[in-house]
């Protein structure tokens, strides 16, 4: 058990890392959370940072729930649970983290880039498939919104699909 409360705070504390804040401040002298929609994620740090700090965002927030999914898990593996149902533990702190972030008087972002990297850890081809979606739906429509929608729906469909083909998963 100690093990898994290790999991518990470590993952919590890896997602409450606030890039968006981070970067905004070392770099721009702001806070993203004052500007564009009041969000600390990687959305809003496009829209107030630009592109390219917008993508270092994304991608740190990703791999906060990678990192969670991935490596935090394995602390004390052969435990009570079952090694994917810590994964999904490890990474869901680390959004939780993310969302209500101890770092950032518990105002984050929407924890959708740490879910995905949770994601991509237990799910690397379901992830990759419902990516594809999500790029192919932003490029045909703009909306990002467009994009989570295809990938929400096309992430549960691919990991039914998969096992009915031959690819196993968790």
């Amino acid at each position: 058990m100690l093990a898994l409360a290790l999991v518990v705070v470590l993952s919590y504390l890896a997602g409450s890392i606030p890039t968006s804040i981070i970067i905004g401040k070392i770099f721009f002298d702001k806070d993203p959370r004052e500007h564009g929609s009041g969000n600390a994620g990687g959305t809003n740090a496009f829209r107030v940072f630009g592109w390219k700090a917008g993508i270092a965002v994304i991608i740190i927030d990703v791999g906060k729930g990678a990192v969670a999914s991935l490596l935090i898990s394995r602390i004390g593996i052969g435990g009570a649970m079952p090694f994917p149902s810590v994964q999904l533990l490890a990474g869901a702190c680390a959004v939780v983290g993310h969302i209500w972030t101890a770092f950032a008087s518990f105002r984050g972002g929407k924890g959708v880039g740490t879910a995905a990297g949770m994601l991509l850890g237990i799910f690397p081809v379901p992830f990759a498939v419902a990516a594809v979606g999500f790029v192919a739906a932003v490029t045909t429509t703009g909306w990002v919104s467009a994009g989570s929608i295809a990938a929400a729906v096309l992430l549960p469909v691919s990991a039914w699909v998969l096992p009915l083909i031959g690819y196993p998963l968790p």
